[in-house]
């Protein structure tokens, strides 16, 4: 995958738990400059509030304040496009967040409006941003055309219940997600991190599949999504690691070094093996329905016998054969250690694709962990799966014609016949959402 820009959030993936930026970190995106990938930042700060980030990093690229509501030069002062909420709607907010419980800040232009200087994360905040806030007791009084909301409580079930219904009263009019556990953040609808990617396409002349991004709360999932390459915190909850393609370690431990040089800069083309994959990648997962669909791309069979003659471990997931035809795929063809098939699948309970169920069962089988494998597989479902379950690495198999069906899957290659990997690891990068 051919990525050119990586946009990161702050708060949880660039920063530790105590807003430190690593020597680690400051040093991979060192490495990402000197590999030519422009590097970023997207966070619900306000422009003022990542001064020190951007000078530590000494940023050239543009950078998007209050989750895309601003787009500033990394100036911080020279604003380039700004979305801010419609005053009905801002108003209507307020009042659901104040009547819910939970203290509410105001943003419009560059200034901070709180009701109370004592309250809550008040203290911590303005540490955080670098700046004060200003007070006001009636908040509706700075609701003409404020560009970002924030309702406050430590009560983090209480702010998870918040989000839902605000959001679901609030539907397209305006963005409610949660920025932290005891922050959520009401911005324009179309001030989401999501946009912040489409944004830093136009702005850099590239595709949205040529960024990566990584993130690690509910408002960072619509970034992970939007990228060609999606990637989550370890420290990130379960409901926003699914929707990324891979999984880094957490923020006290380095998780955005260890992204940048794993899933960045360690990716292809830097693997030009003979089988063109990653040096991580231990075992190979197929999801093709059997042997006559193998036979299907002509130099399938040349190129699993070249893996397994490197020493990588091999499984065939076909959950629609039945055990006399898995039996025969492995005693005719003794190319799979381990054959997925329909009894399996039945009698461990395990979902159908798009579930990543079957793959993990797979590498299970071949005493892999999911990102030591590799799925190759010629549906959209398969590669959802390989999507969902972060395995090491995605190969779309056009194999009859299949292969626009496949672009946006998240592969990260795609190629029409599995021998095309053998020829000298130049192989088609995958264009999600090309024709």
């Amino acid at each position: 995958m051919n990525i050119r820009a990586f946009i990161a959030d702050i708060d949880g993936t660039l920063v530790d738990s105590d807003k430190v930026l690593t020597t680690r970190t400051r040093e991979a995106v060192d490495r990402l400059n000197a590999a030519g990938i422009r590097f970023t930042v997207t966070s619900g700060r306000p422009p003022r509030g990542m001064a020190k980030i951007v000078k530590a990093l000494d940023l050239e690229t543009p950078v998007a304040a209050f989750n895309g509501g601003m787009y500033v030069k990394p100036d911080l002062t020279t604003v380039l496009a700004q979305r801010t909420i419609s005053a009905e709607v801002a108003r209507a907010a307020v009042d659901y967040l104040l009547a819910a419980g939970l203290d509410v800040w105001v943003y419009q232009g560059t200034d901070w409006f709180v009701r109370d200087l004592e309250a809550p994360r008040l203290g911590r905040e303005r540490h955080n941003v670098g700046f004060d806030p200003v007070a006001i007791p009636d908040l509706h009084a700075v609701l003409d055309d404020p560009v970002k909301i924030v309702g406050v409580n430590m009560d983090y079930a209480l702010v998870a219940r918040v989000e839902a219904e605000l959001g679901e009263r609030l539907g397209t009019r305006a963005s409610a997600a949660r920025s932290q556990p005891y922050y959520l953040d009401v911005t324009h609808p179309e001030a989401n991190k999501g946009m912040v990617v489409r944004g830093a396409a136009r702005i850099l002349g590239i595709s949205t599949d040529q960024i990566a991004a990584i993130g690690d709360m509910p408002n960072d999932v619509p970034m992970l999504t939007a990228a060609g390459l999606g990637i989550a915190m370890g420290n990130a909850a379960p409901d926003v690691q699914r929707f990324a393609r891979h999984v880094t370690h957490g923020n006290d431990d380095e998780g955005f070094a260890h992204a940048v040089d794993t899933f960045v800069l360690g990716a292809p083309p830097f693997s030009r093996s003979a089988l063109g994959l990653p040096p991580r990648v231990r075992g190979l997962l197929f999801g093709f329905e059997g042997p006559e669909a193998l036979e299907m791309y002509a130099r399938s069979r040349l190129f699993i016998e070249a893996a397994r003659a490197h020493g990588l471990r091999t499984a065939l997931v076909a959950a629609t054969m039945d055990g006399a035809g898995t039996a025969l795929a492995g005693r005719h063809h003794r190319l799979f250690d381990v054959c997925i098939d329909r009894p399996f699948a039945a009698a461990h309970g395990l979902d159908p694709k798009p579930a990543p169920d079957l793959y993990r069962a797979a590498a299970a089988e071949l005493g892999l962990e999911p990102d030591q494998a590799a799925v190759f597989d010629d549906c959209r479902e398969g590669l959802a799966a390989g999507r969902i379950g972060h395995f090491g690495y995605l190969v779309g198999v056009e194999g009859l014609g299949g292969g626009s069906a496949l672009r946006g899957q998240g592969a990260d290659v795609i190629v029409p016949d599995l021998g095309d990997l053998l020829a000298s690891g130049e192989h088609d990068v995958a264009a999600p959402g090309a024709p």
